[in-house]
């Protein structure tokens, strides 16, 4: 006990090692890109890699403008490194980064505070459905929330920490990490971070600290030297096409709307989820003491009384304050661009995980908040409970339309969706809270083992994209030239690993044309379009048929004559 008293940081920070490694950096090579998520991305890299060009970001031969190059390059480091690019490779410095951003949001709180709390906390985020699906998925989105997220950690260590001697470093902190979010994911890094510090300054009652020269002077030298290059490069090689191209991305005229609203809160959910519906209950109960309070804080709004009712707060209560500030600035940059941008809905999980697990502190620690845990509790439980009899007694009609290719899943899910609930409610209602909390993460955890490569595998066969990956590979080996008339999919660009125009399917002309002037190139198209293509009496010969696209090439005089002469043949999609 003595020993354990005496080292709990570190006991605490190799059981946090120990559930992410597991979480986030094994079996990441079981299932192929997916497509659309990853294989944009990877087609990026790659092409990073064999142009030998890492500053111009390019896809399918063509200069993108709107991405920034920090993703790119970290995994083109870990390519160069193994000497291949592959799955595993590609998505190891997400699976390190996953890993590096709970270990770094338990060092930073522990200094604010109690190590149990930040201990809770760190779980509580590493164990969300939105962390555990983009940890294995090569994409810029969990950088952003890294980056995103160190930038605020520092502000809360300058806030918290005003009087330390090394401030200026936790300042520094703030600019170096809002330049790597620029460099990873553009103005919406910086943007976010910013307008949350400034916001935590007003409402601690202390603006004039960002403004100080010893503060903002060293930070914005480093935020130049890391920042600007790239982008002054990129202007110095494109000109004014740059500037446009790279600000029209960010389509900053928008709007909320109700579909956002609608996409920003299912997304949202369903990424926080277990801790959805505790974060919710809890918040739902207090959201009439929130608005008096703040109303009642901000009404005399000078910074000097401001700075009084700050210094009145308890820490917990000014921590819980800070997210908060933080929680709904995210809120507002997802529902005004979350829409294109999952990473942006991501990020809410890091201030959602600090707020609930002030909760869930308080609920095991102070023995507070029984009513809220218990609901919050109770009903998510009671539905898996549900979903598991179904599964278990109607699974023959499951298995028609839902489980097709995911029959091995249905005793491993009903066990983990009967037996882990059963225990939470147990402990719910018998107030072993502790018990109830660690269910939550035993569910994650189950689920993260279980799951993960077979629902990854599942959308691949079911989205047609191991039709694309057959597609090019056949390609190539037939050294045929390939043309899709199909929306854009970028696991085509990848796999055939040469460009290729994306045409319009209804433009049933040109996909006449286009077979008749290239008699020996290949050609994908969608399998519903099959009747249209036959209907307007285009001849074609089927290379191939997969789950959703089919593979086509010109048919010939000779080969419409025998056509003609045999009997033909049925093919069953």
């Amino acid at each position: 006990m003595n020993f354990f008293s005496k080292n709990k940081p570190f006991i605490y920070i190799v059981i946090l090692f120990i559930i992410c490694f597991f979480l986030y950096c094994i079996n990441n090579a079981g299932y192929p890109f997916m497509d659309d998520i990853e294989t944009k991305f990877v087609s990026i890299a790659k092409d990073m890699l064999e142009y030998k060009d890492w500053m111009n970001i390019r896809l399918n031969g063509e200069n993108v403008f709107g991405l920034t190059p920090l993703y790119f390059w970290i995994t083109n480091i870990s390519c160069m490194i193994f000497g291949k690019i592959s799955a595993d490779v590609v998505r190891l410095p997400i699976s390190i980064i996953s890993l590096i951003m709970i270990l770094s949001l338990f060092t930073v709180l522990q200094k604010i505070l109690t190590k149990v709390y930040a201990l809770i906390i760190s779980l509580i985020m590493a164990t969300c459905l939105g962390i555990l699906i983009f940890s294995r998925l090569s994409t810029n989105d969990i950088f952003y929330v890294f980056f995103t997220m160190m930038t605020i950690l520092f502000g809360y260590l300058a806030i918290f920490s005003k009087k330390d001697k090394y401030v200026f470093l936790y300042w520094l902190g703030i600019y170096i990490f809002s330049a790597l979010s620029l460099l990873c994911s553009g103005l919406y890094g910086p943007f976010t971070s910013l307008f949350a510090i400034i916001l935590m300054h007003i409402f601690s009652g202390d603006l004039k600290e960002i403004f100080k020269p010893k503060n903002m002077i060293p930070g914005l030298i480093a935020f130049i030297i890391i920042a600007i290059p790239w982008h002054s490069y990129m202007f110095y090689t494109h000109g004014i096409l740059f500037i446009k191209e790279y600000f029209n991305s960010y389509n900053f005229i928008n709007s909320i709307n109700i579909k956002n609203i609608l996409f920003v809160i299912g997304i949202f959910m369903l990424g926080f989820s277990p801790w959805v519906f505790s974060f919710l209950w809890i918040l739902g109960r207090k959201f009439k003491d929130i608005i008096k309070s703040v109303f009642n804080y901000f009404k005399d709004n000078s910074q000097d009384k401001l700075k009084e009712k700050w210094k009145k707060l308890s820490l917990n209560d000014k921590f819980v304050s800070l997210n908060t500030i933080v929680f709904f600035t995210s809120l507002i940059f997802a529902l005004l661009y979350g829409i294109n941008r999952p990473f942006l809905i991501l990020f809410m999980i890091f201030p959602s995980s600090c707020i609930s697990g002030y909760f869930w502190w308080e609920y095991i620690v102070k023995k507070r908040h029984d009513k809220s845990i218990f609901f919050a509790t109770i009903i998510p439980n009671l539905i898996l409970i549900i979903c598991s009899m179904i599964g278990l007694f109607g699974h023959n009609i499951l298995n028609k339309w839902l489980f097709q290719g995911l029959n091995h899943l249905l005793i491993p899910l009903v066990i983990i969706f009967f037996v882990i609930p059963v225990i939470s409610i147990f402990a719910v209602i018998l107030k072993g809270r502790t018990a109830a909390y660690i269910a939550n993460l035993i569910l994650m955890i189950s689920l993260s083992f279980v799951i993960t490569p077979s629902i990854f595998n599942f959308i691949s066969l079911n989205s047609g994209e191991n039709d694309l990956i057959t597609f090019a590979k056949k390609a190539i080996e037939d050294k045929a030239e390939l043309t899709a008339f199909i929306p854009e999919k970028y696991s085509l660009i990848y796999y055939y690993d040469n460009p290729i125009k994306f045409n319009n399917i209804k433009d049933l002309e040109s996909l006449k044309n286009y077979l008749k002037d290239n008699p020996k190139a290949y050609v994908v198209v969608e399998i519903k379009d099959m009747w249209d293509i036959e209907d307007y009496k285009i001849k074609y010969m089927l290379l191939d048929a997969g789950k959703r696209y089919s593979l086509i090439q010109h048919m010939t005089q000779e080969q419409e004559k025998l056509e003609d002469t045999t009997e033909p043949e049925v093919i069953v999609y």
